[in-house]
């Protein structure tokens, strides 16, 4: 990928020492995508929207070279509705990302902020729809990521509670991921040993303001055509009105094999616990799982997968999908692509497909979608 890169150069002399030089690079980055789709949630839509693949952003990330292997680095990274050109983050402007931090090529690296949680990255490196991966219409994104679980609240066999995970609006009880970006988190990585490497995160819930805390960690493990990853992550939060905890707990193993440099095949599972916070102590368990299969061609990428959640203490809770999709790469920078998505839900499940929610539980969503997407 080709960046616009701002090299600064910083020289600071004292009276008692030779002048030192440090240098330090500053990266202007992002992408633009917006695509045109065709949405039926029981109600059939057409429409312009960003990030219909990958989403709109621009960022700013830099190091500066400290000596002896150690660098200083940030990054700093704004969602963008490109089709409206407004913010994509609401009131928080730097929402896809906050975060500063040391690095060592011996010790490994240390980051504070807004960042991914750790069990992130097997999901995205165990997956290859497109190339920028996580295609809005991969069944990784619309099954497993869309939400823990969303369905009807008069299905769930076990009481829950309204709080800062869980809570139902309009009859529908959800749970969000926390395998997205969580604040406060104190983030560290391994130099890697042999291919592997090791991540662990704390997240401060500083009275479970803005979602709760957050404990994380990974191992991932490259070789040749081989990856490898495993995450866990437990994110407290509360219900307000009594003061419990509630708890969602989620481990993920996922891989990717490249059988030839054009074919790969990738799959993960997915099993995790939600803990509502009532004076019961109830839990709702489940998981899901995805298979998925990509050709890189001479100009571009087919990939295909399939995920299903299931939802134990729910009756027909249950939620499977597919996503289709063709990249036509123009240059290194700049692709249309056309996509294709269903998620056929329970009687009383409401999974969503690209953000778009079923308009009633137990309502399938199909969607079709071609656009551009550059990146710089």
């Amino acid at each position: 990928m080709k960046k616009t890169t701002i090299t600064l150069l910083a020289i600071a002399a004292t009276a008692a020492a030779p002048a030192a030089m440090a240098q330090s690079t500053v990266t202007v980055f992002g992408r633009v995508d917006v695509g045109l789709q065709h949405i039926d949630n029981g109600s059939k839509t057409t429409r312009v929207d960003s990030g219909t693949y990958t989403a709109s952003r621009l960022g700013f990330r830099g190091t500066e070279d400290l000596g002896g292997g150690l660098q200083a680095l940030f990054f700093l990274e704004s969602g963008i509705s490109a089709d409206t050109g407004n913010a994509a983050g609401g009131t928080r402007f730097f929402n896809r990302g906050a975060y500063v931090g040391l690095s060592s090529k011996d010790w490994g690296t240390v980051t504070l902020g807004r960042q991914y949680t750790p069990i992130f990255w097997p999901f995205l490196f165990a997956d290859d729809a497109g190339p920028l991966r996580l295609h809005g219409y991969s069944a990784v994104q619309s099954v497993q990521r869309s939400n823990f679980l969303r369905v009807n609240s008069a299905a769930l066999q076990k009481p829950v509670a309204n709080g800062t995970i869980g809570s139902a609006a309009s009859g529908i009880y959800s749970v969000g991921i926390s395998s997205a970006f969580e604040n406060n988190q104190v983030i560290y990585k391994t130099p890697s040993f042999g291919g592997l490497t090791v991540t662990g995160a704390v997240g401060a819930g500083e009275g479970y303001g803005d979602a709760g805390k957050v404990y994380g960690a990974n191992a991932e493990y490259r070789s040749g055509p081989l990856y490898l990853g495993a995450g866990y992550t437990q994110k407290r939060g509360v219900v307000a009105a009594t003061g419990r905890e509630q708890k969602v707990t989620e481990t993920l193993v996922g891989g990717m094999y490249s059988v030839t440099p054009e074919l790969n095949l990738w799959a993960n599972v997915h099993p995790w616990k939600y803990e509502a916070g009532t004076a019961s102590g109830g839990s709702i368990d489940g998981h899901d799982y995805m298979v998925g299969i990509s050709f890189k061609l001479p100009t571009g990428q087919l990939w295909a997968n399939y995920a299903a959640k299931r939802i134990d203490d729910c009756n027909a809770c249950d939620s499977s999908g597919f996503g289709i999709g063709y990249h036509h790469l123009l240059s290194k920078r700049t692709e249309l692509y056309a996509s294709l998505g269903r998620v056929a839900n329970d009687d009383n499940a409401a999974n969503s497909l690209n953000g778009v929610n079923p308009i009633r539980a137990g309502q399938s969503v199909r969607g079709i979608g071609v656009g551009i997407a550059h990146q710089f």
